[in-house]
């Protein structure tokens, strides 16, 4: 179980700073919002398009680590 334990705290740990590194970005981008509309625009839906692969690719990982950890408790 000790393997599937990290795999599970590697993924919290990932999504804590995921989110915390998106929401430095917002930031950082709308100091821009009053430059150039048009920019911070396309890069928020580029921040989106991130975002949704991340959690795609989070709940995939979760979804072996379930798995994994189904297995090591029937071994």
């Amino acid at each position: 179980m000790a393997t599937t334990g990290v795999g599970f705290r590697w993924l919290d740990i990932l999504e804590k700073e995921f989110d915390k590194a998106c929401v430095e970005l917002d930031t950082s981008i709308s100091h821009l919002e009053k430059e150039d509309a048009e920019v911070v625009f396309s890069a928020r839906q580029k921040v989106a398009t991130l975002s949704s692969c991340f959690a795609q690719l989070t709940h995939k990982a979760l979804t072996i680590f379930q798995n994994s950890a189904k297995l090591e408790v029937k071994s």
